[in-house]
């Protein structure tokens, strides 16, 4: 049976129930001495009509939900607007009435551990590494997405370190390290000059080959082994979304009572309906 004619029964059997009674309920009303009968008889049309409402409730338009996904203190944070934990990500300040938007759709937030206390550098990943986005004005502007440097040799050989490899993000003192579970660390350049947090690069190991000119700038003079340790942090570890937020169930998900009272239907008032499909999608199958 088609997902369309699926979907009409769905429709049909609350819809022929809850017609049948009204007509019946009109019909008793014509008779004097049977109007409270009438009246019972449309109050069960009512209830009749009960399994309509997630249907009509899935198609009307609905304002796209937000959601908080991280929060850097008290006053800071990250707000989410989207369905279904994707969407257009934007940064707000409450202290300093700052609402900047920093990515316009299809943002999605990351597992790892990810702390944040720097409050003039921001620095927020994407899922996949591809990019992280950076503001050198405490989120009042976000520029040029800052990259990853991933040489073709090495320990990454080319390839974007993977979201389920990182250990740890840690943004402390205007500077971003990525630590890796394997022990590497990537970071970003220090407060100077304009490449500012714009290049994550791996720190060198001693012995291993190096050609990034990059390591020889002022900005990786002083590169480090290890994230530095944040204590006494005030903000979330994670990132956090709920999936479900602002989701209507679907037609064909009924449940509780609007369930209940289906069943009820399609084995009484709407049992040619509801039973009649059946008959008909078995026959299409053969």
């Amino acid at each position: 049976m088609s997902a369309t004619y699926t979907a009409f029964v769905w429709w049909a059997v609350p819809v022929c129930s809850t017609a049948f009674m009204v007509l019946a309920s009109a019909y008793l009303w014509r008779r004097a001495r049977v109007k409270v009968l009438s009246a019972v008889v449309a109050a069960l049309a009512l209830v009749a009509a009960v399994p309509l409402i997630p249907g009509v409730a899935a198609h009307m338009p609905r304002e796209t939900p937000k959601q908080v996904i991280y929060r850097f203190d008290d006053h800071r944070w990250l707000e989410l607007e989207g369905w279904e934990c994707e969407g257009a990500l934007w940064y707000l300040d409450s202290k300093l009435n700052i609402r900047t938007e920093v990515v316009p759709q299809f943002y999605r937030i990351v597992f790892y551990p990810y702390l944040h206390p720097s409050t003039r550098y921001i620095a927020i990943p994407l899922e996949d590494f591809s990019g992280i986005r950076v503001s050198q004005d405490g989120g009042r502007t976000f520029g040029t997405s800052a990259h990853v440097f991933v040489p073709d040799w090495g320990h990454y050989d080319g390839q974007f370190p993977m979201p389920e490899d990182v250990k740890q993000f840690v943004v402390v003192d205007d500077r971003g390290y990525i630590e890796m579970k394997n022990g590497r660390v990537l970071q970003s350049s220090l407060p100077t000059e304009d490449i500012w947090g714009n290049m994550y690069v791996d720190y060198p190991f001693p012995g291993e080959e190096h050609s990034i000119n990059s390591y020889s700038f002022p900005e990786f003079k002083d590169l480090k082994s290890k994230a530095p340790e944040v204590k006494n942090y005030t903000g979330w570890t994670h990132m956090k979304c709920d999936p479900n937020l602002g989701i209507v169930p679907k037609r064909n998900s009924l449940s509780g009572i609007p369930g209940v009272i289906y069943s009820l239907e399609a084995y009484s008032l709407g049992a040619p309906v509801y039973f009649g499909s059946r008959l008909l999608g078995k026959t299409e199958d053969q």
